[in-house]
């Protein structure tokens, strides 16, 4: 079968492979329909950071149908609609007892402690999916992953409705949490980015308002109201470090995944009480992922750029790794059923 592979920092390979295997006891076989190529996809390409196995087949964002159904299987059929859960996790630890399989002791991501999406097909265990509609659109479907990373982002830093949220960086997740943001409440959105063209893109589709960041201020900007709400989803430690000089009586949740350090004085965050809240992955959001999808398809829609084939994703890659993308969400068409 068809395969995107990483072999190691900086390389990944289009390949023929075998098979997926056939599913064991509750285990599945999926057919890949689309998959999403995500920051942290790029991420693990530019600095081989969580690379533990090589060579293993890329992508964590993916929808599908099922192929085949091993025994003990009982809540799936062939045919039905998935998209995964990307989180290999114990089940043993007590953060997994806990319902906090996102922060498991032994946590890993599909395509990469095992392999991933970026094939024709894929095995899995069944736990790991997620049904969706008959009618559900897969293309749109494949954004479910990010889309539940940014529900999640957005449930952490938990804005008030009629209060305005800064969402930092109109990448995928900055996009979805503004996206996501606009449809869940009430609220003004304030939006960021150096991409001029993905700035207009999301202020566009959700009313949003640019900012400069440079020249921000919390308490006199377009929304008009006080902004003690942020999200920072380019991971750039030079831009979290302006904001936390910037903040007062505010939260900062971060979601971005970056490289570097910085100096943090924690006397600073004291005296103007800023909260600064990491977002790992995300916990109970992929149903409801799922089901924002289904009831706006259209919108989600939008986000999505260019397709491509397997055959493209080196290429792909190189261009994304060096800042050569305008658009917000590349999928990967493999199976247009």
């Amino acid at each position: 079968m068809k395969s995107a592979r990483l072999h190691d920092r900086r390389d990944i390979r289009f390949e023929n492979v075998d098979m997926a295997p056939v599913p064991g006891p509750n285990e599945v076989r999926v057919k890949v329909a689309y998959a999403g190529i995500c920051g942290s996809d790029i991420h693990n390409f530019k600095t081989g950071q969580w690379i533990t196995r090589k060579p293993s087949i890329a992508g964590h964002e993916f929808s599908g149908s099922i192929e085949n159904i091993g025994d003990d299987v009982r809540t799936f059929q062939v045919g039905d609609h998935i998209v995964a859960d990307s989180r290999v996790y114990c089940g043993e630890c007590e953060n997994c007892k806990s319902n906090y399989q996102h922060l498991c002791d032994k946590l890993g991501f599909i395509g990469e402690a095992i392999d991933g999406g970026f094939a024709d097909y894929i095995t899995l265990p069944a736990h790991l999916l997620e049904k969706c509609e008959p009618e559900t659109r897969l293309d749109v479907a494949a954004l479910a992953e990010p889309l539940a990373v940014a529900l999640h982002a957005l449930k952490r830093v938990d804005a008030p409705d009629g209060h305005p949220i800064l969402i930092v960086g109109c990448g995928p997740i900055g996009a979805l949490c503004a996206v996501a943001g606009n449809l869940l409440g009430d609220r003004k959105l304030l939006v960021s980015d150096i991409n001029d063209q993905r700035q207009l893109q999301v202020c566009s589709l959700t009313g949003a308002d640019a900012v400069d960041l440079q020249a921000f201020d919390q308490f006199s900007n377009p929304s008009n109201k006080l902004v003690r709400h942020v999200i920072d989803t380019t991971g750039n430690v030079g831009v979290i470090s302006l904001l936390v000089s910037q903040l007062s009586g505010a939260s900062l949740a971060l979601v971005g995944i970056g490289e570097g350090s910085f100096a943090l004085d924690p006397v600073h965050l004291v005296e103007r009480e800023i909260s600064i809240l990491g977002c790992h992955a995300f916990s109970s959001e992929l149903g409801d992922a799922v089901r924002m999808l289904e009831t706006y398809p259209d919108v989600f829609a939008q986000l999505i750029g260019p397709m491509i084939s397997l055959e493209q994703v080196p290429t792909i890659y190189d261009q994304i790794s060096l800042g050569h993308a305008d658009d917000i969400k590349t999928l990967i068409k493999i199976d247009n059923e």
